[in-house]
């Protein structure tokens, strides 16, 4: 059985960005809202650690992001992205999965979200009748 803060984050489809910072003679790279984070020589072998970490963790049995998905629903988290999963497919399906074009959405909808104003399938048509 389900939990009604594990019922409400499976409405929503999720992006968490990666944030990089350079520090001392290296990079480090972490997820924000987590208390881990990973270090290397460079940034991309700092992202690449960091998904490494990632899998790691799920390997492990733990959900990495269950947390911060909670937690962002209820406060904002910045570099964390929330958009109703209906919404997520059909953005998903019409672009290819266009990357730019889902981050736009993911965008507007946290704006709404932060208005207190939805933004689902049935508000993203009214307003993008072409698609």
């Amino acid at each position: 059985m389900t939990t009604a803060d594990e019922d409400d984050v499976k409405r929503w489809a999720f992006r968490v960005q990666p944030q990089t910072e350079q520090r001392n003679a290296g990079w480090q790279a972490s997820y924000p809202g987590t208390d881990w984070s990973v270090s290397a020589p460079t940034e991309d072998e700092a992202r690449q650690r960091l998904q490494e970490e990632v899998e790691r963790r799920r390997a492990a049995g733990e959900d990495p992001f269950a947390a911060i998905y909670r937690r962002h629903l209820r406060e904002t988290i910045p570099g964390v992205y929330a958009m109703d999963n209906a919404l997520y497919r059909e953005i998903a399906r019409k672009s290819g999965y266009d990357q730019n074009a889902l981050q736009q959405v993911f965008e507007e909808a946290e704006r709404r979200r932060a208005l207190g104003k939805p933004y689902t399938k049935v508000e993203y048509q009214a307003e993008h009748p072409d698609g």
